[in-house]
């Protein structure tokens, strides 16, 4: 490194640079390892996953929980839909949300690649002391939950305590 403008020593550049390194690292891993053979983009996968986990919910629901950007979601759930993946149809308890659930053949394409997936972050984590790994998890869910309050001010929403 040469002429830095801001010395090593005044900044952790942790989630700058190094936390995006590794969550842009699991995800070409993930399309390499798990998604290679399949007619899914990661995004596509991502929305897949999060039905399966979450179950049948809005497409709100799922970019909010995972910080997916709401436009790419929206057409990552038009291909899933156009492959006969999902289905949306109208929530009965607002009629301007759609509810999104696995078909047949998402189920079957969700339950062919999770052991894949499931592989692919067991050779992340399994170098990592359980203990650890614990640890590292409830101060990523710590640090969430602070940002996402953060978020909220910025936005003017009051959060009650």
């Amino acid at each position: 490194m040469h002429n830095a403008l801001i010395p090593q020593e005044q900044i952790d550049d942790f989630f700058i640079l190094s936390a995006r390194a590794f969550t842009s690292r699991v995800r070409r891993m993930v399309a390499i390892e798990v998604l290679q053979n399949e007619d899914l983009q990661i995004l596509e996968w991502q929305l897949l996953f999060s039905v399966a986990r979450f179950g049948c919910c809005h497409l709100a629901f799922i970019t909010r929980s995972t910080s997916i950007d709401p436009a790419h979601g929206s057409r990552a759930a038009s291909t899933l839909e156009t492959k006969g993946l999902i289905t949306r149809r109208e929530d009965p308890k607002n009629r301007r949300r759609k509810l999104i659930s696995m078909t047949p053949k998402g189920v079957e394409v969700f339950e062919r690649i999770w052991p894949k997936a499931r592989m692919a972050v067991k050779n992340i984590t399994d170098h990592l002391d359980p203990v650890d790994f614990a640890e590292l998890k409830r101060l990523m869910i710590c640090s969430i939950k602070h940002q996402n309050n953060h978020w909220l001010k910025l936005q003017g929403i009051d959060i009650p305590y």
